[in-house]
């Protein structure tokens, strides 16, 4: 863990049209396709699983990127999994929620996004606030696949117990089916409809980083473009019923 001061919690895309947030820089989740990692060349001799960068003021920064900026939109994060172990200890995550709290009349919309269960940690602010989805990264229906392509993160099983809980506690909830691994389909919706408001969609990119991975495995047709397309028109189908 390396600690750092920031001069600021919020970074604005010009493509997206949002803010985002990211309380920590490296992600020990492991996900083979990680597309974050890129980041790290940010940071010198940073080993972005091994080494996390811990932003240690990013509370007392949001509070100060919210006056001035007065954000209508924050996605949270895009760089790290909010809810990796680390922030068991340090919390930063749930420290901006009670800062986003402190401006109701603003009306911030807010999306966090992670793949781990310590979310459920923070039902209590959740469901303080108007205007918030919380959202479970689910890239397939079969454990042994994410095992392979995300060794530390949770099960889907319990991913899907998260949004199960969140929802059943009146938290808008989403699934982000985001890249779309290896897959059945009709048994990836019926394991989520009940439980989301929203579904995303997306399939693999920069696919030259797990090429050769998914050819280890025998899985190179997963990677292919006719195989993203047919699983998108089929999962539309299924959730748009």
């Amino acid at each position: 863990m390396r600690e750092i001061q920031v001069k600021s919690a919020l970074t604005f895309s010009e493509v997206k049209k949002r803010y985002t947030l990211s309380p920590y820089v490296g992600c020990t989740n492991s996900c083979v396709y990680c597309y974050a990692r890129d980041y790290a060349r940010r940071y010198k001799e940073m080993k972005w699983e091994s080494e996390i960068i811990v932003k240690k003021n990013i509370d007392e920064a949001l509070r100060g990127d919210i006056i001035r900026k007065k954000p209508v939109y924050v996605f949270m994060s895009t760089m790290c999994d909010p809810y990796q172990p680390i922030e068991e200890k340090y919390r930063l995550i749930r420290k901006c929620l009670e800062v986003f709290l402190e401006f109701p009349l603003l009306e911030i919309e807010l999306m966090v996004l992670t793949k781990s269960t310590l979310v459920l940690r923070d039902l209590d602010l959740f469901k303080g606030m108007k205007k918030i989805t919380v959202g479970l990264t689910v890239t397939t229906d079969d454990d042994e696949i994410r095992r392979v392509f995300e060794p530390k993160a949770a099960s889907i099983e319990e991913r899907i117990e998260v949004l199960k809980t969140l929802k059943e506690n009146g938290v808008r909830t989403c699934a982000f089916i985001s890249p779309m691994l290896p897959m059945d389909p009709e048994r990836l919706s019926k394991m989520l409809k009940p439980h989301v408001d929203c579904v995303f969609i997306d399939d693999m990119h920069y696919r030259w980083r797990v090429k050769e991975f998914y050819k280890k495995l025998g899985l190179s047709w997963a990677l292919e473009d006719e195989y993203f397309e047919k699983t998108r028109k089929r999962l539309l189908e299924l959730f748009q019923k």
